[in-house]
């Protein structure tokens, strides 16, 4: 019996101890992980997305700085829709597709389009641009097919099927580009037609010149002008008409500009003609509308720049 109760004792006591052996693991495993708790509460705060993004960019096998590559090519994209930019800048949508327009409203390089014919800077007799091309809107009246340069012509197709779109359809071309001896032939034709009001030939060229230009002076011999309305000839009162109106208030974004307005003759040197229209490109006839310049300022204003 004796042994029983000794064999027994130890037992018991055997259990006591891995019972204790128990409470001090699961002690010393709570203790760890309390531990471990402060520890992490110590570390900086971090947002709870980036793990989520680091792991969604790890499966789909891109990174942040591919995400920001990403959204640079979609801006890119867009610059590269020069119509789109140019609707937004200017507030005016386009009622044509621009698509086979664009390069010839807003040629890459307009400088020589921006070439001066006046008074002061004549042109010489032999001065003949290149790339004449047929004007399709040409009136359809026995004249012969008028010309321009081929980009200046171009721009203008796109202008008159904008111009189409906003119901201006009578408006056609009666003159283009004029050679020099054309030009002296109409001078001369003009001073002999009001030679009688005048004592002197002088006094005569003199008159006559505020409304047509010598030869050499004028800009249809640069084969970037067009005269455009829808009158028998062309007289001032056309500016009254709601075509002439839509034409001065839109052709400068089809890169024409309102070459003689009313309002400075005096730079110009010229009589108003709302008829006379000048191909200059998209960017500078822009700027001369909305500052309000006609080419003399413009260029006085880039040779300060």
């Amino acid at each position: 019996m004796a042994t029983k109760r000794i064999n027994k004792k130890k037992k018991d006591s055997s259990n006591y101890l891995i019972f204790m052996a128990i409470l001090t693991l699961i002690a010393l495993i709570a203790a760890i992980y309390l531990i471990i708790k402060v520890y992490k509460n110590d570390e900086p705060e971090t947002s709870s997305n980036e793990p989520s993004d680091s792991i969604s960019e790890a499966l789909s096998g891109t990174s942040h700085e591919s995400k920001e590559q990403s959204e640079i090519s979609e801006v890119s994209q867009i610059s590269k829709d020069p119509t789109a930019d140019y609707e937004s800048y200017i507030g005016v949508d386009y009622a044509i597709d621009m698509t086979n327009w664009e390069q010839y409203v807003c040629p890459a390089d307009d400088k020589e389009f921006i070439v001066l014919a006046n008074k002061d800077n004549p042109l010489g007799r032999d001065y003949v641009p290149l790339n004449l091309t047929d004007v399709l809107a040409t009136r359809k009246d026995g004249r012969a097919t008028q010309k321009m340069v081929e980009t200046a012509e171009k721009a203008l197709e796109a202008l008159m099927l904008e111009a189409a779109q906003n119901n201006v359809t009578n408006v056609s071309v009666t003159s283009a580009y004029r050679s020099y001896e054309f030009q002296e032939s109409l001078f001369n034709g003009y001073c002999d037609k009001y030679q009688y009001k005048y004592n002197t030939r002088e006094e005569c060229e003199e008159y006559v010149n505020t409304f047509s230009a010598r030869p050499g002076e004028s800009e249809h011999q640069t084969g970037l002008v067009c005269d455009m309305h829808n009158l028998s000839s062309a007289e001032v009162t056309f500016a009254q008409t709601p075509e002439a109106k839509w034409l001065a208030e839109n052709s400068y974004r089809f890169g024409f500009i309102l070459r003689y307005p009313q309002d400075k003759t005096e730079i110009t040197k010229y009589s108003f003609e709302p008829w006379h229209f000048r191909f200059v490109g998209r960017t500078a006839a822009t700027d001369m509308f909305l500052n309000d310049l006609c080419l003399e300022e413009y260029l006085e204003l880039q040779g300060s720049n």
